[in-house]
């Protein structure tokens, strides 16, 4: 074993019948993680969310770490911070992981500067591959010695480290950078300030990062542009020859990281520093707020940014306010000064008051749709906090029931309902998946969670005649899996594969003889389908060559077994049917229409397409096209 201790609009009333489904107690509701797929990873999962388990429990006793004298005490413990006792167990060995005796009850403050080496807990016993998983104090988890994730996200995590400590040693030596003639010199003066010394080393190369020698030593108020001056970058550039770089500022390139709604309300807390700014240098009055213009040009001098970080807009202006003393108001905290031209995607809209504090409203948007073997199209609906709810529209799209299925459950990433009315629901929570089933009357008979796995992540599910499900998987080394699971949505079994390097699985469709249709997207725009067996050999392939910015935003098979793939891009969209054996039937071109992009293709008995698309304010739309892309109808529904 290892040692434990290691150097180094809200419809009318009456309009629509709304339920409230039971969230997770319905007979025969299940939470165990599926056994058999990827053990390691599987393992690595484990540990990490126990890790930050463990860590959460710290936060809430002052710094202190559980008990760690024996197992059965650490449970115990740290049980109320975990999804389910299963995490204790390492799926591939089926044995429960050791604490560190020697830790328990100490301040994690006493290994500051150890923290990447001391361990946390470990495995008891090594994999089949013979390499061990262990948890450090930091959280960072290693297999076999070497730290286990996303290397490119690892290596952009390390230069982030490298920078912060940069700037906290500066910050403690009269402003002034260490010794960075060579990366052993920059490690013995930075490493006090990271997690450990690993941080130096790129994951990807394993080679020392490589440090910019002209800051030995340099001033910091010297430095004419700190964020376009590099401190580290990777010594070597990667594959795809884009080096992630550290600059002096602390910030990181490339940042493949999205936006979020927590941006947003940032941006609106520095607007409303800036006008408090403006308030206390113009006699207490706010700024000119009749226009864009005015206001810019008033804030300019305490700041440039004045567009929501999500959407590139600018935001709304509350003009009554214009030039009025900010101490006139009769309740600041309720009245508002600046606040979201739309609903953002993730459903916040952002509002910031006259005492400086910004608040979201939360919406449900239209989110994804699954067609009935009756026709019914079912429409699922999410918001911001994980809340999900169901609506049921007839054969013509018309809304006619309503319910909630859940509270805080995750991010919906598909759905799928079988030729027997079963609709599955793929969920991806903090630390596992989920599927749950609804029964043809709507009410949740099964909730299965598998994982986590680390380094996968669900991207969609189908359901074929057989009314087994089929996950499809992403790892960050651009491999696929597709998951076969029994009608009870028990993991059966899994085929891999390895794509070519950019290449990436976006959609998976099942057919009613179970065959499936596989879509995956190269970087150069093509996309490529293949049809695969019932057992996922490959049968035949074909693809669409790159136009302009397309995309293939979703696929399903039809009663007849034909495809269908929507299309979509700034130009407009198309649906596109194709034969079982990947001939191109039919194309369907339909004009870009301004603020609605249309996201998911269901094809119901009759034959006809159902085509979600939303809208930038929120709404959604279901449009229903017969075989020769006729319209017979469309029906708008408003955020709530």
């Amino acid at each position: 074993m290892n040692k434990l201790l290691r150097n180094s609009s809200v419809l009318a009333s009456g309009a629509i019948v709304t339920a409230i489904l039971a969230p997770v107690f319905a007979k025969g509701l299940t939470t165990a993680p599926a056994p058999g797929f990827a053990p390691d990873d599987a393992c690595v999962g484990n540990a990490r969310h126990l890790a930050q388990a463990v860590l959460t429990y710290a936060q809430d006793y002052d710094g202190k770490l559980p008990p760690t004298d024996t197992q059965a005490h650490f449970q115990a413990v740290v049980t109320p911070y975990l999804t389910s006792p299963s995490v204790f167990t390492c799926p591939a060995t089926h044995l429960a992981y050791v604490p560190n005796p020697a830790i328990g009850g100490h301040d994690v403050f006493e290994y500051r500067t150890t923290s990447g080496a001391t361990v946390l807990f470990q495995d008891v016993a090594a994999h089949r591959d013979h390499l061990s998983t262990l948890a450090f104090v930091d959280g960072h988890i290693e297999r076999g010695g070497v730290e286990s994730g996303n290397p490119t996200s690892i290596n952009r995590s390390h230069l982030r480290q490298i920078a912060l400590a940069a700037l906290q040693y500066v910050q403690d030596n009269d402003e002034h950078f260490p010794l960075m003639d060579t990366a052993a010199h920059a490690k013995a003066a930075l490493s006090y300030y990271t997690t450990g010394e690993y941080v130096f080393q790129s994951p990807i190369s394993g080679q020392p990062y490589e440090f910019n020698t002209n800051l030995s030593y340099a001033f910091f108020g010297s430095i004419l542009d700190p964020t376009n001056t590099f401190l580290a970058q990777d010594a070597i550039a990667p594959p795809g020859g884009i080096r992630a770089i550290g600059y002096a500022d602390g910030h990181v390139t490339p940042n493949t990281a999205k936006p979020t709604s927590g941006a947003d309300a940032n941006r609106l807390k520095q607007i409303g520093f800036g006008i408090l700014r403006y308030s206390q240098d113009n006699n207490d009055l706010l700024p000119p707020m009749q226009t864009e213009q005015g206001f810019e040009a008033a804030l300019r001098p305490y700041l440039d940014i004045f567009v929501n970080p999500l959407t590139n807009q600018p935001y709304i202006l509350n003009a009554s306010l214009s030039r009025q003393s900010l101490a006139s108001l009769p309740d600041p905290s309720n009245t508002w000064l600046v606040k979201d031209p739309t609903i953002n995607t993730d459903g916040t809209l952002f509002v910031l008051f006259a005492d400086g504090h910004a608040k979201a409203r939360l919406y449900h948007l239209a989110q994804h749709i699954s067609v009935g073997p009756n026709n019914e199209t079912r429409l699922f609906w999410s918001q911001a906090e994980g809340d999900i709810a169901l609506s049921r529209l007839s054969a013509t799209g018309v809304e006619f029931s309503r319910a909630t299925l859940s509270q805080g459950a995750g991010v919906i990433k598909s759905i799928a309902t079988s030729p027997t009315g079963y609709t599955r629901i793929l969920i991806s929570g903090p630390y596992t998946t989920s599927l749950l089933t609804l029964n043809p009357s709507f009410y949740l008979t099964q909730k299965t969670d598998y994982g986590p796995y680390d380094g996968w992540g669900p991207v969609s599910v189908s359901v074929g005649g057989n009314n087994q499900p089929r996950l499809l998987w992403n790892r960050y080394d651009k491999s696929s899996a597709i998951w076969q699971a029994s009608a009870a949505n028990d993991y059966l079994s899994d085929k891999r594969y390895a794509l070519a390097s950019g290449d990436i699985a976006t959609g998976l469709a099942v057919a009613p003889d179970n065959s499936q249709r596989l879509v995956w997207t190269r970087p150069s725009g093509e996309v490529r389908f293949w049809t695969l067996a019932a057992a996922g050999d490959i049968l035949s392939q074909s693809g669409v060559p790159p136009y302009h910015d397309w995309k293939a935003k979703s696929v399903t098979v039809g009663p007849n077994g034909n495809t269908w793939v929507l299309f979509a891009g700034t130009g407009g969209s198309s649906l596109m049917t194709m034969s079982p054996t990947q001939q191109r039937l039919n194309k369907i071109d339909f004009p870009a229409e301004a603020g609605w992009t249309p996201q998911e293709v269901g094809v119901g008995a009759d034959g006809y397409a159902r085509v979600l698309a939303t809208n930038v304010d929120g709404r959604g739309r279901l449009r229903i096209y017969n075989n020769a892309g006729a319209l017979l109808s469309s029906h708008e529904f408003a955020p709530y």
